[in-house]
């Protein structure tokens, strides 16, 4: 018998069954480390005035069948724009070669 997500739903609610869905957890920061950590630079205030100025930057770990793949992405505050992506570590230096932004970038 074929049935639509909608009528599953309509049924779940009827009876009062939930859906119990879990996710796997991996654990990526250790906070108790003796590294240096940089300074605050923005202070919470994301705001520039030209573009080039400031990106932001993100790491993301995909699980694949060969194991963990890693892309990080660097983003401009002042566009709103990708300036540079890559699965690896190279991304950041594929973003500065590609925008040539000026020696006063910050990236955080």
């Amino acid at each position: 018998m074929k049935v639509g997500i909608y009528r599953v739903r309509k049924i779940r609610k009827k009876l009062g069954i939930n859906c119990k869905q879990t996710k796997k957890f991996k654990v990526t920061t250790d906070s108790k480390h003796n590294l240096p950590v940089a300074n605050n630079l923005l202070n919470q205030k994301f705001e520039t005035t030209a573009p080039n100025r400031v990106w932001v930057s993100d790491i993301t770990y995909i699980p694949t069948n060969e194991g963990w793949l890693y892309l990080a992405g660097h983003k401009d505050i002042f566009t709103g724009k990708v300036v540079g992506y890559a699965m690896g570590s190279r991304s950041l230096f594929k973003a500065v070669v590609t925008k040539r932004p000026e020696s006063c970038l910050i990236t955080v």
